[in-house]
């Protein structure tokens, strides 16, 4: 079955494709090699920090937010070169991966949301603003954990009778 027909996976390669650049773009700067860090993404991390004052990209940053970051380097990146690729695939081991991937996403970026309405420096207005950036992590997270918890289950379970 192709990518187009499994409408799921289709959002999924979308949002993968889209992840990766953001991860070098934004997230990822301060901890890039400089040959790596280029004039558009400084430019887009300001950009980011001004609109949006998100203190996990100002300073000081907490060190478990830093540990998100690697995460994202180490296996945000590698995860979602494969994904694109296993999803065009239709490979049977997405579900798996994808299944770590969703809940490792969900419970990270409901963290930050966490800590984003505990901080009272910043307005409610603010605070909405960011949350619609990383609102959209927690709801993907979650809904891809779903769903591929549900595909491995249909595996793994023997289909009910027929009488």
């Amino acid at each position: 079955m192709d990518l187009w027909s499994r409408k799921r996976d289709l959002i999924y390669f979308g949002f993968f494709a889209i992840h990766i650049p953001i991860i070098f773009l934004v997230d990822t700067v301060p901890l890039l090699p400089s040959f790596l860090r280029t004039d558009l993404s400084l430019q887009l991390r300001s950009y980011y920090i001004e609109t949006f004052r998100d203190k996990f990209f100002e300073g000081p940053v907490p060190a478990w937010f830093t540990s998100y970051i690697w995460m994202e380097l180490c296996y945000h990146v590698p995860l979602s070169a494969w994904a694109l690729v296993a999803l065009l695939r239709d490979d049977p081991l997405v579900p798996v991966h994808l299944l770590v991937f969703g809940i490792q996403s969900f419970l990270t970026s409901l963290t930050c949301l966490v800590e984003v309405w505990g901080w009272d420096d910043r307005t409610v207005t603010e605070k909405q603003n960011i949350t619609m950036l990383y609102g959209p992590y927690v709801a993907l997270g979650g809904l891809m954990a779903l769903d591929m918890f549900f595909r491995l289950r249909g595996r793994l379970l023997p289909k009910p009778k027929q009488e």
